[in-house]
């Protein structure tokens, strides 16, 4: 986002706000580091600082100081605060430096570097800049200086610089081949298994095509030879059947030796014959099974032993190619370093203690440095700046910060001061902006804790400077001060919804002003207005008693205290001042510190005489937390006697 789109930004915002548009996401508020603060600046100090567009605070000086010192804090991203007073920005900056954050002091032309507090005037960019500036550009120029020298140095050897310059370049080349051939020689193997159609696969392939065609007839003439045999055993088998059944005949013997053999039976001699005759033949045809089962495994051994001659051949040959690559390539690299090592020895004794490369590196460098320098008067390590109006134009320091924008917040000190049509301008020097001053009409009362009568607005009376509108706008509170009315807000009403309010007095209580908005349901009430004289804690009971109303405004963390007397939540902004107890339901007590619009919820205490335990009190609680608000406005209460400055 540039620089004008954030003034656009700003304008739109406005335009948004004063148009009616309600649509603002509600803030969750940061955990603050411990300080001496009040509840009440607790609560708007962390939201303030959690708030990621506008945010406006009601505050009289001395503790619209106070706070904006807190919130500077409490922000980790880059902020300016900005005072139309020089005197508050040194007492702001004062306030910083107390708590021991890097702060810088931006002046505008009229302020006198001199004149702040020692504390403040050693924090300017006068203090912090200009000396370390100055001896900067001198360090710079004479470094610049220097290194020219330098190179002047080596005209002498201008030729000698050339030839070195493509010998460096030839070097890195050669470096690059270098490894290429390395690695390729490292997986010649694995690339010569996984290659395909190239002259070696296909001789592989012709290879094991002319053995396989071999092993295909000697394969043949194997089943056909293996067949036969099967065969020639079933006949050998079936005559030693027979010549066994013919022995156990009777006479077998008499015929065996006799001359004739009777009529219709087999000749014993003649059966012998054939069974000798067949035990022949099976054997010659187990003979030959046994001949082309040997031939086909010295086929298969053979192509084997071929096929792997092949491969290693060609990996003797590839290896032997790539390793007279990579030493023809070392022999070249090896001469260049000697040309290098040669050229070099010829340039240092034309300048010694140096070599080119860094003498043109020096120069790079000390040129950049000077560059920024001069687009620089002064380095800021500062996190928060302080300055006024004038100081943006005029400071160092906001030349020298080049992001867009170059605040991630921007505090406007004293904003009643501030017209509208500057707000856009100074929106672009941040994405998020916090506006501390008077802003709440002049006739408004803003109450002490007595809660005196105030005069309410005079009729016809001017809406108010830009603060006041805005914050008029942003004002989601629960509790308010109009007029001679202390108003609890129950929902928040839109300028057309607050025309259309009906207005009843409450019965038996007609000083108390019950606001009903009208839709088309029910009327539902919006707002209750007391007379400025109740205190928070009758009006907070009469809340919970007459209405069932119980309206919590905690501040801080929330932390359980488990007693026998007592199961007490509690909020980490309070720490320990007095209050006001307020009974509710039975067995339970709200703890109240601060005065009308100022008050806050510190503690709720529950009995367990009662029948409270823990888990029925966390429910309790949990149940009426109020949800994260859209507020974007606090209100501060004046510290009695305070002074600016004090």
């Amino acid at each position: 986002m540039t620089a004008s789109d954030l003034g656009d930004r700003g304008r739109q915002w406005l335009d948004r706000l004063f148009a009616g548009d309600t649509s603002i996401p509600a803030i969750t508020p940061v955990t603050l580091p411990p300080a001496d603060r009040t509840v009440a600046e607790h609560a708007a100090v962390a939201r303030a600082a959690a708030c990621r567009d506008l945010f406006v605070i009601h505050a009289d000086p001395a503790v619209g100081e106070r706070v904006i010192v807190d919130v500077a804090r409490a922000i980790t991203d880059r902020v300016l605060v900005l005072s139309p007073n020089p005197g508050a920005a040194d007492r702001v900056t004062e306030r910083l430096l107390k708590y021991g954050v890097p702060v810088l002091r931006a002046l505008a032309d009229d302020e006198n570097p001199t004149r702040p507090s020692p504390a403040v005037s050693k924090v300017t960019s006068v203090a912090i800049g200009t000396g370390r500036a100055e001896q900067a550009r001198r360090d710079a120029v004479a470094e610049v200086a220097a290194a020219e020298a330098k190179i002047a140095a080596f005209a002498s050897v201008s030729k000698a610089l050339a030839r070195l310059t493509e010998v460096n370049d030839s070097l890195v080349r050669l470096d690059t081949d270098l490894a290429e051939r390395t690695v390729v020689r490292d997986r010649i193997e694995a690339d010569l298994r996984a290659e395909t159609d190239t002259p070696f696969t296909l001789a592989l392939a012709k290879l094991q095509t002319d053995h396989d065609d071999a092993a295909a007839k000697l394969a043949s003439e194997l089943q056909a030879a293996g067949a036969s045999h099967t065969e020639k055993d079933t006949v050998l088998t079936q005559a030693r059947h027979v010549l066994a059944e013919a022995a156990r005949k009777p006479g077998f013997l008499s015929r065996l030796f006799s001359s004739k053999a009777k009529p219709g039976t087999a000749d014993p001699v003649d059966l012998e014959k054939q069974v000798h005759t067949l035990e022949t033949e099976a054997a010659a045809l187990a003979d030959q099974v046994r001949e082309l089962q040997a031939k086909l495994d010295a086929s298969r051994a053979t192509i084997a032993a071929e096929c792997a001659a092949l491969v290693a051949n060609e990996l003797t040959s590839r290896r032997a190619a790539s390793e007279t690559a990579i030493a023809a390539i070392e022999d070249e690299r090896t001469r260049a370093l000697a040309e290098v090592a040669a050229l070099n020895k010829v340039i240092t004794a034309a300048v010694p203690d140096d070599d080119y490369a860094t003498a043109q590196q020096r120069l790079t460098t000390a040129r950049e440095k000077a560059a920024q320098l001069t687009r620089s008067e002064s380095s800021v390590a500062a996190r928060i700046v302080v300055g006024t109006p004038g100081s943006l134009g005029t400071d160092p320091v906001f030349a020298a910060l080049t992001t867009d924008p170059p605040f991630g917040v921007l505090v406007l000190d004293r904003a009643e001061e501030l017209p509208e049509a500057e707000f856009p301008r100074l929106a672009r020097l941040a994405e998020r902006w916090v506006l501390v001053g008077h802003a709440l009409p002049a006739d408004d009362p803003r109450p002490p804790s007595n809660h005196n009568r105030s005069r309410g607005p005079r009729p016809g009376q001017a809406e108010g400077p830009f603060t006041v509108r805005l914050a008029k706008t942003l004002d989601r509170e629960a509790w308010a001060i109009e007029g001679d009315r202390f108003v609890c807000r129950l929902a928040h009403l839109t300028p057309d919804q607050r025309r259309m309010v009906t207005r009843e007095p409450l019965a038996d209580r007609p000083e108390i002003e019950l606001r009903f908005t009208t839709t088309d349901a029910d009327p539902q009430l919006a707002e209750i207005a007391f007379p400025n004289h109740v205190t928070v804690a009758a009006a907070k009971s009469l809340l919970f008693h007459e209405l069932g109303e119980v309206l919590l405004r905690p501040c801080g963390d929330l932390c359980w205290t488990h007693g026998a007397e007592a199961i007490t939540a509690t909020w980490s902004a309070d720490s320990g001042s007095d209050g006001v107890w307020i009974d509710l339901e039975a067995g339970v007590r709200e703890k109240v510190v601060g005065a009308g619009p100022f008050a806050f919820t510190v503690a709720v205490s529950f009995d367990p005489a009662a029948g409270w335990d823990a888990e029925r009190a966390a429910a309790w609680v949990a149940a009426r937390l109020p949800a994260p608000s859209q507020s974007r406005f606090a209100a501060l209460p004046r510290t009695p006697g305070s002074r600016p400055g004090a």
